[in-house]
């Protein structure tokens, strides 16, 4: 274990994105994570249909619409994606999305230098 302040935007982050993963999975979600000297990251993977290829440059954007499905509860405008990124980036990670390569789904990976992560 380590000392990471309790943040309500850590908070709010993390289940923005696990959230997210459990709405658009078919089945599963999975969470990894991972840490050295250096870095600390954690993978936030589902087994859904993906990000669609031709936006996932500009996810965490506002207003992005993600997907255009006919189910009401798995669209959305991407205001949650840009509020959670916002609030974990203002906690010094960095986020990156794309689509999982061994899983198929979407993958949001949160990633910290040690340095930052235990300053909070």
């Amino acid at each position: 274990s380590f000392p990471i302040r309790k943040s309500i935007e850590l908070v709010y982050g993390f289940r923005n994105f696990i959230g997210n993963a459990n709405k658009f999975a078919n089945s599963k979600i999975f969470i990894t994570i991972k840490s050295d000297s250096e870095l600390s990251e954690i993978i936030i993977e589902d087994d859904g249909k993906g990000y669609p290829k031709d936006i996932i440059s500009k996810i965490g954007e506002p207003y992005l619409k993600v997907s255009k499905s006919t189910d009401k509860s798995k669209r959305g405008l991407g205001l949650g994606i840009f509020i959670g990124k916002t609030l974990l980036e203002k906690n010094f990670a960095t986020l990156s999305f794309r689509n999982s390569e061994s899983i198929g789904g979407a993958e949001v990976t949160i990633r910290w230098k040690n340095k930052d992560l235990f300053n909070l």
